[in-house]
């Protein structure tokens, strides 16, 4: 990733509250909704959109882990059926290196055999992690990267949703 322009970086309050064992953060987030229509030969299209951003302060804290949760639904409306894969990626923005670092990616199958009609899908998606390189604010931010549809036709993407940071402290 190049750029960080597209990334709204959090505001953390930079307090140090004594007995905690635990922080959590969270952030409504939603992102559509896109309308593409895909076509022989044009059948993958990249986005590197965000869709939420959460921020946790961990500048006084021995963080031991991290749990990035995003939980969120997801409305496709097609005018014949299809066939897609979206795939989401999550990123790290921290301020003392200022530069967004990928943190994991997950992809999603949706199938739907109707043209015409508005599905709903639920997105869960789990990001546990170890910090080991970060004692600072960091934001991170799930994007849809991008997304691959097997079928032709017009289709309209509504993602929106939750997305938490638990952030476990060492003693």
């Amino acid at each position: 990733m190049n750029s960080n322009s597209k990334y709204t970086k959090g505001d953390c309050k930079h307090k140090c509250p004594s007995g905690n064992n635990v922080i959590f953060e969270n952030c409504y987030g939603s992102l559509g909704p896109l309308n593409f229509t895909f076509s022989e030969g044009n059948s993958f299209q990249t986005f590197n959109q965000p869709i939420a951003s959460v921020s946790v302060d961990a500048s006084c804290k021995n963080i031991k882990d991290i749990i990035i949760d995003f939980t969120g639904i997801l409305n496709v409306t097609t005018t014949v059926s299809a066939t897609s894969t979206l795939t989401f990626a999550l990123y790290k923005i921290c301020d003392n290196t200022k530069s967004s670092q990928p943190v994991a990616t997950v992809s999603y199958f949706v199938a739907d055999i109707f043209g015409g009609v508005t599905t709903s899908h639920t997105l869960a998606f789990k990001f546990p992690f170890c910090n080991n390189d970060c004692d600072d604010c960091c934001s991170y931010v799930l994007e849809l990267a991008n997304i691959y549809n097997l079928d032709f036709g017009t289709i309209t993407y509504d993602v929106y949703g939750n997305l938490s940071a638990l952030v476990l402290i060492s003693d």
